[in-house]
């Protein structure tokens, strides 16, 4: 028999519900899916209890902010449905919670992973789907959390998928979701300048990331900064 949401560790419920709850502070139209977690919860009392427990500076809840927004530019250029968009924006905030199932002395290391310790972190992807494969509004979601640091090249994970076997909305996310870790601080370095981000994304399309989506996401900064550009001299 399928798992019941209430079977879950009480700590993954409440991870849910914050990635959920960030979500629906942008509006998002998920109402339905906020409601169904609270309700076959043992306890909306006591996710909230749990979670205020939590240490939120781990970073595995994903605000989706600045991820989210770049997953939908990037799927409007690429001249992707509305609801397409919508669920790309979703697989976004929720694509990482795997790494719940990845020591904290691993997750955080300051110094380069030993291949033991980069075969944990290659789990969360797997773990995602684990997670969220009990919630049906999730259903669409699963190939674009599984695959999204699948390689263009097919050296990736968890699949070796390649190309267009990749689910677009992989794609789409790996990129925004490399652009946004390189230009933020991790343990084992600093952030790097959104040029320099730029220079990397451009070298690694065609082999880590899809050209078309590079040069959309490219297109998306470009058009922003224009937009930046123009209300600054309304100043």
């Amino acid at each position: 028999a399928q798992t019941k949401q209430t079977d879950w560790p009480a700590e993954v419920q409440a991870r849910v519900y914050f990635c959920l709850l960030n979500r629906l502070r942008q509006e998002a139209p998920i109402d339905r899916t906020r409601i169904y977690l609270l309700a076959t919860a043992e306890s909306g009392k006591k996710m909230q209890a749990v979670a205020a427990k939590m240490s939120l500076a781990r970073g595995l809840i994903c605000s989706g902010v600045k991820e989210d927004l770049l997953t939908g530019e990037i799927a409007q250029q690429l001249g992707c449905s509305e609801e397409f968009t919508r669920d790309i924006q979703l697989g976004s905030v929720l694509h990482d919670i795997g790494k719940i199932v990845v020591p904290d002395h691993i997750l955080f290391k300051p110094g380069t992973l030993t291949a033991a310790e980069y075969s944990e972190v290659k789990r969360h992807p797997t773990a995602t789907v684990d997670i969220i494969r009990h919630v049906d509004r999730f259903a669409n979601l699963i190939p674009i959390v599984e695959c999204h640091h699948e390689w263009y090249n097919g050296k990736g994970y968890p699949k070796k998928l390649k190309n267009e076997n990749i689910p677009l909305g992989a794609r789409i996310i790996s990129v925004a979701d490399c652009y946004d870790a390189m230009t933020c601080s991790r343990p084992y370095r600093p952030r790097l300048s959104d040029e320099d981000a730029v220079k990397a994304l451009k070298k690694g399309a065609g082999t880590q990331w899809d050209p078309a989506v590079v040069d959309a996401f490219l297109k998306v900064l470009k058009r922003e900064a224009k937009m930046l550009e123009n209300s600054l001299i309304q100043l």
